[in-house]
């Protein structure tokens, strides 16, 4: 809303906001002004006082002043019901693209003091209302939906009160120096078969490759060529027959999911593939590596290894396009 103000309005406001994790509600950052009834009724109070001039009565006067006080002193309340009212994001929800992304907000009063009908709001968003009358702080959660991955960075929060009559409406904007996560839409589960490996599993290690460095697996007899240092020479000085030892490796069981496997070559639907398969891999307990231009996650499970990876896919391209 004040992005759209004419740019002399928008500088004199933007120091009343600035980007912030906490705002204390104040003198210089609350506006009041009377509402549609509050205007209807200085209406009827201008009515009253012309007619009380016309007569010169004196209770039509008495009238007037008491419908002209009962409005000041409504404005008086609705502005302190704003006033000392701190607010603090606490913590974005990472969430996927075309989902909602839920705040977590703190608000907290002075002490001995009560705060009611405080509504928080993104327009054509999420709402919410909340009263601090047992305790001095509160949390509420709110939701903003999203429609790309990468960086959320949250607009404008809009609070505002009517309490005590709905005579006047008190407002004033939070702007919120906080970030949450969007992660790339999955792809639908079935779309892009699951990576799997045609490796051996009979092995705890993985499949047995011949030709190996690691581990003995056995003698063979010996064939020209072999290296003088793999014989078998104390078999050789027990039998008198030419052996030669033979060592293998094992393959890993990792799986790895490599932006250079996927068939399509858009950036946004190859990121929506892997999402997927990293959800699947996760919800098979399955241990996987990511793979990606310039970064290679190494293969792990679990909770924290999942959210390593969301977060490469989510940013992947969008921190080097702002730097």
């Amino acid at each position: 809303m004040l992005e759209t103000w004419p740019p002399q309005f928008a500088h004199w406001f933007k120091p009343r906001w600035p980007r912030t994790r906490t705002l204390t509600l104040g003198q210089r950052n609350i506006f009041i002004l009377p509402s549609k009834t509050a205007l209807a009724l200085l209406g009827l109070i201008a009515v009253l006082f012309l007619l009380g001039i016309n007569f010169q009565n004196a209770l039509v006067y008495g009238v007037c002043f008491w419908l002209f006080a009962l409005l000041i002193v409504n404005l008086l309340h609705t502005w302190r019901n704003l006033r000392g009212l701190s607010i603090t994001a606490i913590h974005i929800q990472p969430c996927f693209a075309g989902e909602k992304a839920v705040l977590e907000l703190e608000l907290a009063c002075p002490p001995k003091q009560q705060k009611f009908a405080i509504k928080l709001a993104w327009p054509e968003e999420d709402a919410v209302q909340v009263n601090l009358m047992t305790t001095q702080t509160v949390r509420v959660k709110l939701s903003h939906s999203t429609q790309q991955r990468g960086h959320f960075n949250p607009p404008r929060l809009h609070i505002s009160t009517h309490y005590p009559t709905g005579l006047a409406v008190a407002w004033s904007y939070l702007a919120l120096e906080i970030t949450g996560l969007v992660y790339p839409a999955p792809a639908p589960k079935h779309q892009q078969p699951y990576p799997t490996n045609s490796l051996d599993s009979t092995h705890p290690s993985g499949q047995t490759l011949s030709g190996g460095s690691s581990d003995f697996g056995g003698i063979r007899s010996y064939q020209t060529g072999d290296s003088p240092k793999q014989i078998h020479w104390s078999h050789y000085a027990k039998t008198g027959k030419l052996n030669t030892k033979v060592f293998v490796d094992y393959a890993s069981h990792d799986l790895w999911l490599d932006w250079a496997n996927l068939a399509n070559s858009g950036i946004e639907p190859r990121l929506s593939q892997l999402c997927r398969q990293v959800l699947d891999a996760h919800q098979a307990q399955q241990q996987y590596g990511l793979k990606l231009p310039g970064l290679v996650i190494p293969p792990s499970k679990g909770e924290a290894h999942q959210a390593r990876c969301l977060q490469a896919l989510a940013l992947f391209g969008v921190e080097h396009a702002q730097g």
